[in-house]
């Protein structure tokens, strides 16, 4: 696949609806990308681009071939396994193998950088694993730097931690600098600026809202549930009971706001966060729309999932200036190779059938 516009190539993995890729869009050539969920990869396609191929990583991964060669690849492999809110099944789960699926794929393909991502669960209660990869990455010929970076520091209105390990190929000569944050701190109030009380519409109403993706169905919890459980507190039931404050950044937003949007109530109204506040909650831009044929406890799960834009953003731009000025200093880095590319049959969808379906 060739680069017509002079910037370094990107692949992506694990790419969900593309908030990690959203960062990098401006500074690289995303060629190519990967995402399991068919409707995460609809807002994908939406929003990224249409290189997006639909498919199991397990069943890629069995022809390295068939994956492009580029400067750089990223991505985040599941994290429910590492995380304490979720399964924490560690390495041996089935989602924390997929750790190594990516390691396995960088080994054989050797970009010249890489990016992953993943909950501070890796560094903490599986710090093992972490230094294994670390080890192994070392192994196969990388300068691996890891930091836990918090996205409430680089101006997204959330207080957000997450653990990304880059690597630098050896033969460049140089070790990654991670950016640094800042102290100045956006809140909730700055996020939602603009916003009026979302549209009210059907649980299983499939439409975009006055403004996209701005929209409640009442239902999970219902404003009178809300109100119960505050005046008539019982045993258990009012666990998780979490409201936003309007003069500090949000904490941690997560994929069980899906399930349960309760731990997620706006500052004053008896709701939980609709997805577009989630989305302002992430950093992510008002033009990043999600389809409005997903489900919405699936849109609900890909802004969970996904990486803040501010912090995508920071790392991207380290990334490319530091991987460029590698480049021009050092002449024994090797260039791009040609790739076979997999008969992958790739749905590709109107940006009217994403948005009206």
């Amino acid at each position: 696949m060739q680069n017509t516009n002079n910037k370094l190539t990107v692949c992506s993995f694990f790419s969900g609806g593309g908030l990690l890729d959203l960062g990098f869009k401006d500074d690289f050539n995303i060629i190519w990308a990967n995402e399991f969920n068919p409707e995460a990869a609809k807002s994908y396609q939406l929003n990224i681009g249409n290189h997006i191929v639909i498919d199991d990583i397990n069943e890629i991964a069995k022809d390295m071939s068939t994956i492009p060669n580029a400067d750089i690849y990223i991505g985040g492999p599941p994290c429910i396994d590492f995380s304490s809110n979720g399964a924490n099944r560690g390495e041996k789960g089935v989602n924390g193998q997929l750790t190594w699926t990516y390691f396995d794929i960088i080994k054989a393909k050797k970009p010249k950088a890489f990016v992953m991502e993943n909950v501070v669960g890796l560094a903490q209660k599986h710090k093992v694993t972490l230094e294994k990869l670390k080890h192994s990455f070392n192994e196969s010929g990388y300068d691996v730097q890891v930091e836990t970076l918090n996205s409430a520091e680089f101006g997204t209105p959330q207080q957000r931690k997450r653990v990304f390990i880059v690597g630098f190929r050896n033969d460049l000569g140089t070790s990654f600098v991670f950016p640094n944050g800042n102290t100045h701190f956006v809140t909730v109030k700055d996020a939602f600026k603009g916003l009026s009380s979302p549209q009210t519409i059907k649980a299983r109403d499939k439409v975009l809202g006055n403004i996209p993706n701005h929209t409640a169905t009442w239902t999970n919890p219902s404003p009178e549930r809300i109100k119960d459980l505050h005046i008539n507190p019982r045993p258990n039931q009012r666990v998780g009971l979490k409201r936003l404050d309007w003069d500090k950044p949000s904490y941690t937003l997560t994929a069980h706001i899906a399930k349960d949007g309760r731990e997620f109530l706006h500052p004053d109204e008896d709701r939980r966060i609709s997805v577009r506040e989630s989305l302002r909650l992430m950093g992510v831009p008002d033009s990043y729309i999600i389809p409005s044929e997903i489900p919405l406890n699936q849109q609900y799960t890909l802004v969970g999932n996904g990486v803040t834009y501010q912090v995508a953003k920071a790392l991207a731009t380290a990334v490319n200036l530091q991987l460029t000025n590698a480049m021009k200093h050092n002449l024994k880095v090797s260039p791009l190779k040609s790739y076979k590319a997999k008969k992958v049959k790739v749905e590709q969808l109107s940006f009217d059938d994403l948005l009206f379906a």
